[in-house]
């Protein structure tokens, strides 16, 4: 199967149209229409259907799309492996949380280093908003979320795994172990990270559509230290279950049981679709799918 008839197909999809794929190739129109002609010959399917001067996908080009997708990732994988091997170099700008910072980048990087020594990483912390800006703006090569599910034609989810967040509270609070109410939590005094960054825009969210409010006596953008503040006072605070996990295993903190509280969040690996993949960004989202599937298996058992 001719790779290239591929690539043109993903790009009619892309750009929902033969003109707008062929303007985006280089090629004329009759080209694009004879390579995906020729492709609907070989698969013995119609790929998509056309009126009005538009196309849309049939069932079946909805299937040859994703393995189309699958088999050129593969190929470039392939090349990249046998061009660049472990000797990989380069650079790459992520953009993401303090949280997933925390997370990601101590042991996981460390063994990431190793591997691919001749690689570089350039870190931008900020909110989720910001991240897809500086991704359009082509300032980031990776966004790493953690925020609701996140899904933009625009992007694609390299990686995802659910999470759980909660209200947490020293072991000895008062509020330890009781079932609570939303309501009866707000007039604590509360520590969270900075208003409208990921999961705490979520929190304001999810309050405000049942008009209550969380004013917090402090707000900062490191999760541990805000462990390190609720485990030694009576504050209280909101975050994922991954930041709180050696806190709460250890004694030093509790989560705190909550009727109609939001709980669930998303941690998402993505790139923007037009972004040339450089080998040092298919070694990184290679090696940090492999770790979110191996969290993924973890928070499952």
């Amino acid at each position: 199967m001719n790779t290239n008839s591929l690539k043109t197909f993903i790009a009619v999809c892309e750009h929902a149209g033969f003109s707008a794929a062929a303007k985006e190739l280089g090629y004329t129109q009759s080209t694009v229409s004879s390579q995906i002609k020729q492709l609907e010959a070989e698969l013995q399917v119609r790929l998509f259907d056309r009126y009005y001067h538009r196309v849309s996908l049939t069932e079946e080009g909805i299937l040859v799309l994703q393995q189309a997708r699958n088999i050129l990732n593969a190929q470039e994988k392939m090349l990249a492996s046998l061009k660049f091997g472990e000797r990989i170099e380069g650079e790459i700008r992520l953009a993401m949380s303090s949280s997933i910072c925390n997370r990601y980048f101590k042991e996981d990087f460390l063994q990431f280093r190793r591997k691919y020594p001749g690689i570089r990483a350039e870190i931008k912390e900020g909110g989720t908003e910001q991240m897809f800006d500086m991704l359009r703006r082509n300032e980031a090569d990776i966004v790493f979320t953690l925020d609701r599910h996140i899904y933009d034609s625009d992007f694609i989810i390299c990686a995802e795994q659910e999470e759980q967040a909660h209200f947490i509270a020293a072991t000895d609070h008062p509020l330890a172990k009781r079932r609570l109410t939303l309501q009866e939590l707000c007039g604590n005094e509360f520590v969270l990270t900075e208003r409208k960054m990921s999961y705490r825009a979520i929190l304001d969210e999810a309050l405000a559509s049942k008009s209550m409010e969380i004013r917090p006596i402090l707000e900062i953008g490191n999760p541990i230290q805000i462990c390190e503040l609720v485990k030694k006072s009576n504050l209280l605070s909101f975050l994922p279950d991954f930041v709180t996990e050696d806190y709460v295993r250890t004694g030093q903190v509790t989560r705190l049981p909550v009727e109609d509280s939001m709980e669930t969040v998303w941690t998402q690996l993505l790139i923007h679709k037009n972004k040339w993949r450089s080998p040092a960004i298919h070694a990184f989202l290679d090696f940090y799918k492999d770790v979110m599937q191996k969290n993924s298996s973890l928070t499952e058992k």
